[in-house]
């Protein structure tokens, strides 16, 4: 990878796919300014594992660990922007509208103006003192020994000098006062003037104070006679039990020098034997080494593997009709010439049959490229359909989770828009040739207009050409406003009956008119430049052709001559107009394109699809369909620690779990169980240590077969809008052939079956709505039962919404239905996990007792004990108090107890 050694002069647009992404994407612009490419996809996926995008500290360590000398500082607000600060360019954090922080890229300083990149909005223009006020202000503690060491250094001395002489202070007054604050070892000097020259920038601001030698008395003055708290970047800490802490408010940045001298290794071959440094994470290197995405040369490749007849075949025709166009006029030039020598009748009908033939072979070539075009077309989108339909299958969880649903339906529903590229690129190449050939043909038929022809083919090729990077970001940015508009509706749908609950429809129609006002404003600044690139283009182009008719018509009186000449150039500018249209149709394809391209470049989470061989995992994992009960799985964990969000929710776990164990899982919310299951589900990875499954580290083709091999019962799992067979059926493949009566027996769903209208025909509904929350878990259940030859078996919360009593009773089923398997329960219900062998209790994400409950129930001082203990106590005063009143519902029936007690 080449790096420059200065950054970029515009900085590359990288707009955030969804409301947390304004982390990543802030840092994968700052590095592209750099010269380096970081996958911003990529990145998105590292701050939902190793990174926690949310952090200004972990940005500046992630972009310091890419390469880049990055440094986070806190700098008064009026340092900002000044060049003797050094602070740009920099990730600022500035405050929303809505009173939410956000990432930004402040790149450089343009006159007035300050270039920035706004992942919400794109790149924006505004003006330093605009950007001053959005700039979030941010208080921190520190010693004063420690400010009075950095007020003394040149990077606060520096930008106070500049300030006192944009004030009007001569060098007679600046000096002296630096100076004399410097000579003082206490804080207060340089703070205080510090603070005079902020009210002096205010009274200057509202006119009260003119610029010159008398801004600089004032401030001087002001230094010694005190100024109002408000002006002061740093105070006292009020409630500070030392004395020595003083509060410093100002900007909060990650300001970058430059790129950083590290030892760094060999590139990928990509990178043409550059440099790249390693930044250690692997969800890092990753995002490093992941090559940009060329959509273009992508499509062309995937045109490619079904052969190079069709392709070649439709530029061919392509030329061929380019060229016919130009042959047709000269051909009625031609004839014209001759139709005064033809004076037979027999001649004339000759002629006019031979022109209509030629015109003939031109329909007939058009229509040959129409049906290449569309054959290209389908081609094409069958192919790349058939890619990201293998793919999807092979990435893993946090791909998923990293991506908002409505981004990749989305991205489903726009593939059919892959079929008009080749129609679009015909008419582009086309209109291309077409211009080229008339620009020959104009220099042929008058060689002293060549250099007029010359330049009309450059304004209709080249404008659009030139105007392209402004129109894609402008049409990138509008469509990303779109989606996020389309993906609040979503939002909002999905939470309507909370919304209405909460009566929070005035704060979603609020947040609505913003983001809509977003959009317009995108839309109205992309037809601006649209209608300003259209405008020049017309007046360039017809006002060239009109220079180049009047000259040639002063030297020549010959007809045909001059009507093919006016047909030639007033062709020019509408062939531009074509050009430019067809051009702005490419950022909306590019974009579609690259949303596709996107999840066909991502790492696959196994190498799948497996042949079932004998020797492969999953010919092990998977027994024959005779029903010989398969061995079950040894699980071991050594030293595992995993991260989310750069926040650690698994911590020091050393676990072993020999094969066909029964082990339940316990300990307060958050606490970890759920994470310690979705290791063996793969949702997670160890960030340190590993995790071994039956020897093997569980990765690729082993964590294919285990999932093949595993029943996972969650509320989470979902549930079809499908018949209640087709929900209990799913997935199961071979297995589900067996009989369903011993299961739904088993299940508990034999009351369920007869309630239904239909039976096991009956529609569950979207999400399972149509049956209740412990029917759902019953389905759930049942489905997990089909798989009676499991290897594992993960209960997660598995018999949520139903009655202790049904929980008990499933769960011993559940235990007698896989007594080979290795078998995890996760619950709240400590009481159920007595009649374990063994039980792990999980607090503050590390397993703090593993042991047999019975045991540990009669350890004094056990937590798993005082867990116990609190259960009961908790249920027992319920139970025992006489204020509550207690209600009974029975299959939709509601009764008043016995014993109600009293209201209360």
């Amino acid at each position: 990878m080449t790096r420059p050694a200065r950054p970029r002069l515009i900085l590359p647009e990288i707009v955030q796919s969804s409301a947390m992404d304004c982390g990543p994407a802030a840092l994968s612009c700052l590095l592209a300014g750099f010269g380096i490419h970081a996958s911003y996809g990529r990145l998105r996926e590292a701050c939902q594992t190793d990174i926690d995008g949310t952090s200004i500290n972990a940005i500046e360590d992630a972009a310091r660990r890419l390469g880049l000398d990055a440094e986070q500082v806190l700098v008064p607000r009026e340092h900002l922007n000044l060049k003797e600060a050094a602070a740009l360019p920099a990730i600022v954090v500035v405050r929303r509208p809505n009173g939410l922080t956000h990432f930004v890229v402040a790149w450089r300083r343009h006159g007035r103006f300050l270039q920035v990149m706004d992942p919400a909005v794109g790149r924006r223009w505004p003006s330093c003192a605009r950007f001053l006020e959005e700039a979030y202000i941010h208080s921190m503690t520190v010693t004063e020994s420690a400010w009075r060491e950095w007020a003394g250094s040149e990077d606060f001395l520096r930008p106070l000098r500049a300030r006192l002489r944009r004030l009007g202070a001569n060098e007679g007054t600046v000096e002296p006062l630096l100076k004399a604050a410097v000579a003082d070892p206490g804080w207060r000097p340089l703070a205080a003037l510090d603070a005079s020259v902020r009210m002096v920038e205010a009274l200057r601001r509202s006119g009260a104070v003119r610029r010159g030698t008398h801004a600089g008395s004032l401030v001087e003055a002001l230094a010694a006679r005190g100024v109002p708290d408000a002006f002061w970047s740093v105070r006292p800490a009020a409630d500070s039990a030392q004395d020595d802490r003083l509060v410093v408010r100002g900007v909060i940045l990650v300001r970058v020098r430059g790129l950083r001298s590290v030892a760094a290794r060999p590139a990928d071959a990509d990178n043409a034997g550059g440099k790249t440094p390693d930044p250690g994470s692997p969800e890092l290197r990753t995002a490093l080494r992941e090559a940009p995405v060329r959509p273009a040369r992508a499509l062309l490749g995937i045109l490619r593997a079904g052969g190079r007849l069709g392709p070649a075949l439709f530029l061919i025709a392509l030329v061929a009709a380019a060229l016919g166009v130009v042959a047709e006029a000269l051909l009625l030039r031609g004839l014209l010439d001759v139709w005064g020598e033809l004076h037979l009748p027999g001649q004339r009908l000759a002629a006019l049959g031979a022109l209509l033939v030629f015109c003939a072979g031109l329909l007939g070539l058009e229509l040959t490229v129409a049906a290449l075009a569309l054959r290209l077309g389908r081609q094409l989108d069958l192919r790349l359909r058939a890619k990201f339909f293998e793919k999807i299958p092979l990435l893993g969880d946090r791909y998923f989770r990293s991506r908002l649903i409505s981004d990749m339906a989305e991205r489903a529903h726009s593939a059919h828009e892959i079929r008009d590229l080749p129609i679009l690129a015909g008419q582009f190449l086309r209109a291309c040739l077409e211009t080229i050939l008339t620009v020959a043909a104009i220099s042929w038929l008058d060689p002293r207009s060549a250099p007029l022809a010359l330049a009309m083919g450059a304004v209709a090729i080249g404008l659009p050409v030139l105007a392209q990077p402004l129109l894609g970001e402008q049409d990138l940015r509008v469509r990303n406003h779109a989606g996020a508009l389309s993906r609040f509706y979503l939002d909002a749908l999905l939470g309507l009956v909370a919304l209405r609950a909460h009566g929070a429809e005035r704060s979603i129609r609020r947040e609505h008119t913003g983001l809509l006002g977003e959009w317009v404003g995108a839309t109205l600044r992309r037809q601006r430049s649209v209608v300003f690139v259209e405008s020049l283009q017309f007046v360039a182009g017809f006002g060239l052709a009109g220079w180049l008719l009047f000259r040639y018509s002063e030297s020549t009186a010959e007809p045909a001559g001059v009507l093919l000449l006016v047909y030639w150039a007033l062709k020019l500018p509408l062939l531009g107009s074509l050009i430019g249209l067809l051009a702005r149709q490419y950022p909306f394809h590019r974009s579609i394109t690259l949303r596709l391209l996107e999840p066909l470049g991502a790492p696959a989470e196994s190498n799948g699809p497996f042949p079932a061989t004998p020797d492969s995992p999953i010919a092990t994992a998977i027994p024959p369909a005779s029903g010989t009960a398969p061995a079950a799985v040894a699980i071991r964990m050594e030293g595992v620690r995993v991260r989310a969000t750069g926040h650690t929710i698994l911590d020091g776990i050393n676990l072993d779990i020999a094969a066909g164990s029964h082990v339940a899982i316990v300990g307060p919310s958050g606490a970890g169980k759920s994470s310690l299951l979705g290791l063996l589900l793969g949702w997670h990875r160890p960030t340190e240590g590993a995790v071994l499954v039956d020897g093997a580290p569980l990765a690729g083709e082993r964590l294919h077969a285990l999932r093949r091999a595993t029943v996972w019962i969650d509320p989470a799992v979902h549930l079809w809008n499908r018949t209640l067979l087709e929900n209990i059926q799913y997935g199961t493949g071979q297995e589900a052939s067996q009989a369903l009566a011993e299961v739904i027996e088993a299940a508990d769903l034999r009351g369920v079956v007869e309630h239904l209208g239909d039976g096991l025909q009956t529609s569950l509904g979207e999400g399972g709505r149509l049956v209740s929350g412990g029917e759902g878990q019953r389905v759930r259940l049942a489905r997990g039962l089909l798989r009676k030859s499991a290897r594992l078996v993960l209960l997660d919360e598995a018999f949520r919404g139903l009655s202790r009593k049904q929980r008990q009773d499933l769960l011993a089923a559940a235990r007698r239905w896989w007594p080979a398997a290795t078998l995890l329960f996760a619950t709240h219900d400590i009481s159920d996990t007595l009649n374990f062998d063994r039980v792990l209790l999980l607090e503050d994400r590390r397993i703090r007792e593993d042991g047999a409950p019975k045991a540990l129930a009669g350890t004094a001082g056990s937590r798993y004990r005082a867990f116990l203990d609190a259960e009961q106590d908790g249920l027992s005063s319920i139970l025992s108090d006489h204020d509550w009143r207690r209600l009974h519902l029975d299959q939709g029936m509601l009764r008043v107890s016995a014993d109600a007690g009293n209201a209360r």
